[in-house]
């Protein structure tokens, strides 16, 4: 009989023990496994959202506001002192100093417009070229025109180490949607809505009792622009009755060319009016949060896996104990102590093998149910072979570690004394 038999027929004499040891492992691994699964895909996520979201700086309307409480109940925020962005701030920004780090100025304005049946629907007016290049995944449907547009917008998807967009991409993205030009009298249809109104290419809409053409209709994106109507600015601004006016500025911006801090100082003495976010800055202050998230998970699947290497080692301690006399006939039998030894450790790493995987198996399943819950944010967690060679690695590493003394506490044992328990 070899040493992997007796090893396995040790284990299934003593189930209960060999389950122990499982779980505290089991245990150990799994924590590491969700913790590190979850932090990974909420990187990738937001990695895949500062590819796809070309915004950097978003400027809107600065406004003051107050909340009332009467009798315990929070009354909705009052408004006051609601400046208004103009075409006049689109002109202000095109002459700033750090011109050359805007890529691209896309403002535009929202309103509300009516079917026939009263249904309200979200109106867009936007420069319809800039808005495209600024966010990729904006797409038309079977638009002939736009051959090479959809190649150069993935080329745009893609994101440096420090998250900017491919501006080179871009200007070739540019020079494809220049045959993009619908007119005043066209719209372009998100898919929901085109959908939900049944409409084509080249169909009329009636829109707030105005008869408008349908441009083109949006591939589906699973964004808000599905549930949207969109149309040249000017036209909007007409169709709105709020000539001038914009809700909003967004912008992409080339930080390699220029200062951050000295853009954003110019535009904040330009516009002092305006509330200028800098969507760059929030990532980095989530990738911060992140950081410490990692940090606090990694102390915390330390502080498992320690505790899961006590459980082993007085585990199998225990173990080797209990088996006095077993260990005494295997050295009467002409066992060495190198035998012994390599019968423990075997223990220890088929024990290990078995953890890893199951906990490998619990974490990315809690990783996959419940991160996206923890980390509130759409993210999705594969099943990953490099992750699993890791856990059963780390497993084994743990196993045997803790085996090392009650293996050599097993081959010390002299068969004499051993034999007088029998």
């Amino acid at each position: 009989m070899q040493l992997y038999h007796i090893t396995l027929n040790n284990l299934r004499r003593r189930k209960a023990k060999m389950l122990f040891v499982l779980l505290g492992l089991a245990i150990g691994i799994a924590t590491i496994v969700s913790v590190y699964g979850v932090v990974d895909a909420m990187k990738m996520e937001m990695t895949r959202q500062a590819a796809e979201f070309g915004v950097n700086i978003v400027i809107t309307p600065e406004a003051g506001g107050l909340t009332f409480s009467y009798g315990g109940i929070t009354l909705p925020e009052i408004m006051y002192d609601v400046e208004q962005l103009t075409i006049s701030d689109v002109e202000a920004i095109e002459g700033l100093a750090s011109r050359n780090m805007v890529r691209v100025i896309a403002p535009k304005l929202l309103g509300l417009g009516s079917l026939d049946h009263e249904q309200k629907v979200i109106v867009v007016g936007a420069n319809l070229q800039e808005e495209f290049l600024l966010k990729p995944w904006l797409r038309l449907k079977d638009k002939s025109q736009l051959p090479k547009m959809e190649e150069e917008m993935q080329k745009a998807q893609a994101v440096e180490d420090d998250k900017k967009m491919d501006f080179e991409a871009i200007d070739l993205a540019r020079q494809d949607l220049e045959g993009f030009n619908p007119s005043d009298e066209q719209i372009v249809l998100g898919s929901a809505v085109a959908k939900s109104l049944g409409l084509m290419e080249g169909d009329l809409l009636t829109l707030s009792g105005k008869e408008l053409e349908v441009y083109g209709i949006l591939m589906e994106s699973g964004s808000t622009e599905d549930q949207q109507i969109f149309m040249n600015l000017a036209a909007a601004q007409k169709f709105l009755n709020r000539p001038d006016e914009i809700t909003a500025i967004e912008m992409a911006v080339d930080y390699l060319a220029g200062s951050e801090e000295s853009l954003l100082a110019e535009i904040n003495e330009t516009l002092p009016h305006a509330h200028i976010t800098s969507l760059r800055q929030e990532t980095l202050r989530r990738d911060e949060m992140l950081m410490r998230l990692v940090r606090f998970g990694t102390a915390i699947s330390l502080l498992v896996l320690l505790v899961g290497m006590l459980v082993v080692g007085l585990t199998m301690a225990a173990s080797v104990r209990e088996r006095t006399r077993e260990i005494g006939v295997f050295r009467a039998l002409g066992f060495r102590k190198s035998h012994i030894t390599k019968m423990i450790l075997l223990e220890g790493v088929l024990i290990s093998i078995m953890g890893g995987f199951i906990g490998f198996l619990g974490g990315t399943l809690i990783a996959r149910y419940g991160g996206p819950f923890f980390a509130n944010m759409n993210i999705t967690i594969p099943w990953r072979v490099d992750l699993l060679v890791i856990s059963i690695g780390v497993a084994v590493l743990v196993g045997l570690l803790s085996s090392l003394y009650p293996a050599y506490q097993a081959a010390r044992q002299d068969p004499v004394e051993a034999l007088r328990f029998i």
